[in-house]
């Protein structure tokens, strides 16, 4: 699992000023940080206690104390990575096998990242929705609107209804419909997709349960959501274009099946069994 330095990584672009002094002393100097006080970081970072306590909080502890125990069972174990790699920038002169490596090694990293920055309560919470909800609506463009797709094919493979349209002003449409016991589920990686946003805001005009699937750090869509379930924080711009967000995603929607398929295991396995042997292709 990665660790805490790892968090703070995911967090430190949507920071505030004075709690991203904090999170940059933090990497910069992980051991010293471990044995100062509040106090004392809020004086060698130029911010303050309220700012360390805050950021603290955004990562997800109970207070600096549990930050502080976190940074040093990273620090001091024996099992951590004395240095990172840094990423290597592709260039026209990066040969096959460098692309091969920089690629896999970027996506495993992503990959093992999710662990650390998805809410299990919140993937627990969210699959209790689906399973009670009347209506499923999906929400998605673009490489999230792969992900929909396949969240679309599972959840129908489970015996659960969903719908999605790749049109988007149908998938606005849709949500002007949904009501209290419908759930939406919105996909988008940044978080401020404009057709996505549109269509959370009109379930949310009706009360509906809004689950996102979005990268860690808060955005448009983690505000309107009443679940987050985060993916890492992981996109280069355009060098990786949407590879590493569609995987974190295609995961999250893996937990997603896998969690409902265990929850109700003895009456999904006949529909399965059933599904698979009618698409089945016929030999001879």
């Amino acid at each position: 699992m990665s660790g805490c330095l790892y968090l703070i990584k995911q967090f430190l672009p949507n920071l505030a000023p004075s709690e991203r002094k904090v999170a940059d002393f933090f990497l910069a100097n992980p051991t010293q940080a471990v044995s100062m006080g509040v106090q004392d970081v809020a004086k060698a970072t130029g911010s303050s206690a309220a700012a360390c306590i805050r950021f603290a909080s955004r990562l997800g502890f109970a207070g600096y104390t549990e930050l502080r125990m976190a940074l040093a069972k990273e620090v001091f174990s024996s099992e951590r990575v004395a240095e990172e790699q840094k990423v290597r920038e592709v260039t026209e002169k990066t040969s096959a096998g460098e692309l091969v490596h920089l690629v896999v090694g970027s996506t495993c990293e992503s990959l093992r990242g999710l662990e650390s920055v998805i809410d299990p309560k919140a993937v627990e919470a969210s699959v209790e929705a689906i399973l009670h909800a009347s209506h499923l609506l999906i929400s998605g463009v673009g490489a999230s609107g792969v992900v929909a797709i396949d969240l679309q094919q599972k959840l129908a493979r489970l015996g659960l209804k969903a719908v999605f349209t790749a049109d988007s002003d149908m998938q606005i449409v849709e949500a002007c419909a949904l009501c209290k016991q419908d759930v939406l589920i919105a996909i988008s990686y940044s978080g401020e997709t404009n057709s996505v946003l549109k269509v959370a805001r009109e379930a949310k005009k009706n009360e509906t349960t809004v689950i996102a699937i979005t990268r860690i750090g808060g955005n448009s869509l983690t505000k309107l959501a009443d679940l987050t379930l985060n993916v890492v924080n992981s996109e280069s711009l355009f060098r990786e274009g949407a590879t590493l967000s569609r995987l974190g995603q295609l995961l999250v929607v893996d937990f997603i099946y896998t969690m409902i398929l265990a929850r109700c295991q003895k009456q999904i396995e006949p529909l399965l069994k059933r599904s698979w042997e009618a698409v089945a292709h016929v030999s001879g």
